[in-house]
């Protein structure tokens, strides 16, 4: 997730948590989906794929017989985006 996604999320969450605290006047409390998007927030980043694990997906292809757009195609799979 890129840092300016992040930032967003933040401010909207506040906001949410700004919104609740006026109608509900109540300085303390937070929204439901604030809470969700700050708990989705604090998860680690997912991690990419290593120098080892590429190569040892491309020996696999090659293994295999298969060409570089299935080596793509399998690392999209395996690791997304």
């Amino acid at each position: 997730m890129t840092d300016t996604a992040r930032g967003l999320i933040q401010r909207m969450a506040r906001e949410l948590d700004l919104y609740r605290q006026l109608l509900r006047d109540d300085c303390t409390s937070t929204h439901p989906f604030a809470d969700e998007a700050r708990a989705y927030l604090d998860q680690p980043e997912p991690e990419g794929p290593t120098v080892m694990g590429i190569i040892a997906l491309a020996n696999e292809i090659e293994a295999e017989g298969l060409g570089q757009v299935d080596l793509v195609r399998r690392a999209l799979a395996r690791w997304g985006k």
